[in-house]
């Protein structure tokens, strides 16, 4: 696997619509940082803009807010004028004038043919010989993959594959409420992208990066012809860091409608290193940019860490030069056959005190259609509706996973014995690692998966097992119950939050394991894993 790169995650220039603009240092060792932005969008205060210096050595993550140096902040590009053509001399007819006009008619004839020849070649390899898999628009019929073998070469001017991409391409506007350091309230603005996926008489549906719209007061989308209408979130995945958002068609114009269209899905799987890309976005909230790179490496790991909470999430994406710029976040990344292979998502900024250029990164499209069928897939519930396993649970971060020889993911830390788990057959100390497709990695991705989900729906949980010290994976299916049948379980949800983190720093410094359940060798106490709500 390739090298970990450490990121801080952000949404403008940090994430949860903190403002910002990524920095980095090196630590007190020396050993440089790595910091990339996550690029959700250019988050704007009202009447004053400012910035959040972002400093990280490895493992940690400060935010210091202040103020952003006024003045035009726009980088100028000098264009050096070109020496113009020398004069060329001028030649007198001579006798040879009939010799030349004959080569040339036996040269143009040549021409001819291998211009037309290389073209029907080049035709092959742009992919004409393509076998395409119909988008689907309903749960019954989920969105799928375009199949497509052979690259496109050669391509110098993508215009006319832009303008057939475009009108499926949204820009997203959200609004949100933040607390100054001074516990002041003050109102946030923040641009990033998005993609329609699914169109039928009711709705649109869009999807994004969870980072854009994480914590959003209020959502915007606006089309390709310029009409601006109210969005609302369907679902999100934190762990993936997408989201799907909802458009009601009654609130398009019949000029909106007919001018936007469903974007077809590649698959990014067929996608090789070198093959030219084009990225689409709402680069800085000035509306949709385009710009051109190539595919630079495939299944890279990225660990991206939220400056203000401390969560760390870990990713395989796709690397690219193609521009990715703050508010490109959530935008198309597309082949030169037109299909959205990627999700961009965030940019390599610095190592250590160099800038750094060209490194880009997207979400494959191959990984995130599974997800993206779950979120469309989600219902509106009312309380009474929504399921729950009955269990209490501790966040495995990869830390902790390390420390402690225990997978990342969800532990269980009691169930109820009423509850839809322990019917089921899961154990306290096992660990939750997938719910459905989906790869579960804090408790609440949990939470967020199963309260989603209708009483009544039987879900596949996949855990992980300790048998002699050796975890093993086991898939056990769970028909889910309501809230008030769960007997035996305290919700510690506001308070386990906060202190959790305290909690694992102060189990680590005293060399106690806080998820054995066990006796400590130390002072030979018991130690109560930490619960975060009923799930």
């Amino acid at each position: 696997m390739d090298e970990n790169n450490n990121v801080n995650q952000e949404t403008g220039f940090v994430l949860n619509n903190n403002n910002a603009a990524a920095g980095s240092q090196q630590d007190a060792s020396g050993q440089a940082d790595q910091t990339v932005w996550q690029q959700g969008a250019q988050s704007q205060t009202t009447g004053q803009t400012n910035t959040q210096q972002s400093q990280a050595d490895p493992g940690q993550a400060w935010s210091q807010p202040q103020a952003m140096p006024s003045g035009d902040n726009t980088y100028r590009f000098q264009n050096v004028k070109p020496e113009g053509d020398k004069k060329k001399k001028e030649h007198k007819g001579d006798s040879n004038f009939p010799k030349m006009v004959a080569y040339g008619a036996v040269f143009g004839l040549i021409a001819a043919v291998c211009f037309f020849g290389l073209n029907s070649i080049f035709n092959v390899i742009r992919g004409k010989n393509s076998s395409d898999t119909q988008v689907g628009s309903t749960a019954s019929n989920p969105v799928q993959v375009t199949t497509v073998s052979g690259g496109a070469a050669g391509v110098s001017d993508v215009s006319g594959i832009v303008e057939n991409v475009m009108p499926a391409i949204v820009a997203i506007t959200e609004k949100s409420t933040q607390t100054s350091y001074f516990g002041q309230s003050y109102s946030s603005q923040g641009a990033g992208s998005g993609f329609i996926v699914k169109q039928d008489n009711d709705q649109l549906l869009i999807v994004t990066n969870n980072h854009v719209v994480a914590d959003a007061d209020d959502i915007t989308v606006q089309f390709n012809d310029g009409e601006s209408v109210e969005a609302t979130v369907k679902g999100t995945s934190e762990s993936n860091d997408l989201a799907v958002l909802t458009v009601s068609m009654s609130k398009l114009k019949d000029s909106t409608k007919k001018s936007i269209k469903v974007a077809s899905l590649g698959s990014s799987d067929d996608v090789k290193v070198g093959q030219m890309v084009i990225a689409i976005g709402n680069a800085l909230g000035y509306g949709q940019s385009v710009t051109v790179g190539y595919v630079s490496a495939k299944d890279r790991e990225v660990s991206a860490q939220d400056s203000s909470t401390g969560k760390k999430t870990t990713q395989v994406l796709m690397q690219t030069d193609a521009a990715i710029n703050p508010g490109n976040s959530g935008g198309a990344l597309i082949d030169t056959n037109g299909n959205v292979i990627g999700i961009n998502s965030s940019k390599y900024f610095s190592y250590g005190n160099n800038n750094v250029e060209g490194m880009g990164y997207a979400i494959p499209m191959s990984s995130a259609v599974s997800v993206i069928n779950d979120l469309m897939d989600r219902q509106v519930l009312k309380d009474t509706e929504k399921g729950y396993l009955g269990i209490t649970g501790r966040t495995i971060t990869e830390d902790v996973s390390k420390a402690y020889g225990i997978p990342v993911g969800v532990y269980v830390a009691s169930i109820s014995d009423t509850g839809a788990a322990y019917k089921a057959g899961i154990k306290e100390g096992d660990v939750i690692t997938k719910i459905g497709s989906q790869s579960v990695k804090s408790i609440d991705e949990v939470q967020e998966i199963v309260n989603n989900t209708k009483v009544g729906t039987t879900i596949t949980v996949t855990v992980k097992r300790s048998n002699d010290g050796e975890y093993k994976e086991k898939e056990i299916n769970v028909t889910l119950k309501s809230k008030d049948t769960l007997n035996g379980l305290e919700d510690s949800s506001d308070a386990g939050n906060d202190s959790s983190q305290q909690d694992q720093q102060q189990d680590q410094q005293g060399g106690m394991n806080p998820y054995s359940g066990g006796q400590s060798d130390e002072n030979d106490s018991q130690i109560v894993p930490w619960s975060g709500g009923i799930y």
